[in-house]
């Protein structure tokens, strides 16, 4: 019915191997696992902190550690889950999602509270969809093996734009 994919909030490049199909409809489960696999890379970087901004974040990250060292289905091994431990997750609710929010919210999980984010909005998923949105009638009908074909193509094809476009667009929003 969809996918989940993670991006990163500052290129807006898409993380090709941490897409998700969705079966029927967003659940928490699917982001677990899309978020578990870029976790893995992340523990193995050696970051010290990350931040994940999620429409729902203030929800998501309350059984999050314990949805992760579920018995059934283990979505990290114990070394991993322990040098997790060590990194800061810093947890937010972008921008324009978080006017919907409770005021609570507003006051934790804001970027315009948050150290070392800058005025970074967190929408950056949501604009890379605006490019995607054109395949869901083509995809649709495909087989698993090519519609997974063809969406990371356009991935990739749009982290090569990114790549290559990145000093142009830094030269426009410096002028």
């Amino acid at each position: 019915s969809g996918l989940i994919s993670i991006s990163c909030i500052r290129s807006g490049a898409f993380c090709i191997n941490e897409t998700v199909d969705l079966a029927k409809g967003e659940r928490f489960v699917n982001f677990d696992f899309a978020l578990c696999k870029v976790l893995k890379n992340i523990i193995s970087s050696g970051l010290k902190q990350v931040v994940i901004s999620y429409d729902v974040a203030c929800k998501f990250h309350i059984h999050f550690n314990k949805c992760i060292r579920h018995q059934d289905w283990r979505l990290l091994s114990e070394d991993e889950l322990e040098r997790l431990e060590q990194i800061e997750i810093v947890w937010l609710v972008p921008k324009f999602h978080l006017a919907a929010h409770i005021e609570g919210c507003a006051d934790r999980f804001s970027f315009n509270w948050t150290k070392l984010v800058g005025r970074t909005c967190g929408e950056t998923v949501e604009s890379n969809w605006a490019r995607l949105n054109g395949l869901a009638t083509s995809t649709r009908e495909m087989g698993f093996g090519q519609r997974r074909d063809v969406l990371t193509d356009s991935m990739c094809f749009h982290n090569f734009n990114k790549a290559v476009n990145e000093g142009t667009h830094w030269c426009f929003i410096l002028s």
